[in-house]
Order: C-alpha cells, then sequence, then structure tokens
C-alpha cells in the first residue's frame, strides 16, 4: 500500500476518531500532548520510521502532508459548535451548550471551560510553536 494511501486512511479514519472528544471537551496541556503524540506515532508507522531515526516531525508531517493535529482540533472545534446552533432549541446539546450553571465554582484557578478552548485560537498557535 502506497504513503498516499495510508495518509488517506488516517486522515480519514485514524484522526476523526483520535479527536472526537476535542470537539466536546475543553483543551488542556496534557489532551493536547497526547494528541501530538499519537499522531507522531501512527505518522511514523506510515512513513516507516522510527524514534531512532531522529527525523524531526515537522520533516514526517511535511512528507506526509498532514496538519498538526493540535492545529486540526479548533476547526473540528468551530464545525461541532455550528452544528449545535443548528439544532432545535429543545435539544439537550444545545441547552447544555448554552447553559449556565447555577452552582459556585470551587476555590483557585477555574477550569478551562469548553467556549474558552474553540475561541481562543492565538493561544494554541502560541502552544505549537
Amino acid at each position: 500500500m502506497t504513503t498516499t494511501s495510508k495518509v488517506r486512511i488516517y486522515k480519514a479514519c485514524v484522526r476523526p476518531v483520535m479527536t472526537y472528544t476535542a470537539e466536546t471537551r475543553a483543551d488542556m496541556a496534557e489532551t493536547k500532548t497526547m494528541a501530538r503524540i499519537n499522531e507522531m506515532k501512527v505518522l511514523r508507522l506510515i512513513t516507516g520510521n522510527t524514534l531512532r531515526d531522529q527525523r524531526r516531525s515537522s520533516d514526517i508531517r511535511e512528507e506526509c502532508q498532514t496538519e498538526d493535529v493540535v492545529r486540526w482540533m479548533p476547526a473540528r472545534r468551530r464545525y461541532w459548535n455550528e452544528h449545535v446552533s443548528r439544532m432545535g432549541d429543545d435539544r439537550l446539546a444545545k441547552v447544555v451548550r448554552n447553559g449556565k450553571p447555577t452552582s459556585k465554582r470551587p476555590p483557585g484557578k477555574p477550569p478551562k471551560r469548553w467556549k474558552d478552548s474553540w475561541s481562543s485560537i492565538s493561544q494554541e498557535r502560541e502552544e505549537g510553536d
């Protein structure tokens, strides 16, 4: 099987499954790191490289013509937000997205909310560079 075919299968099947939770949950540094690690494992398998070959991830991504998975996730998050926006007002996903919790948040740094994740693209660019 050619590398191009393998990359197409990765983009069509593996990457959407791997990043499914990115559409519906807030980003955390740990999940971004895990997504990048898993993506590079798959791309190295596709290209026939190992960690011992010491090839840069950017070179492997360029060879596979694949965008970094962490930079790809905000587009999926925006797509999910538009999908929920088109839903009727009685749908649970839309009610939860638009609702505001009535309970108090715990003291300390508040956890990141989902809306903060998909709207703050500049933060993701800084982490990726």
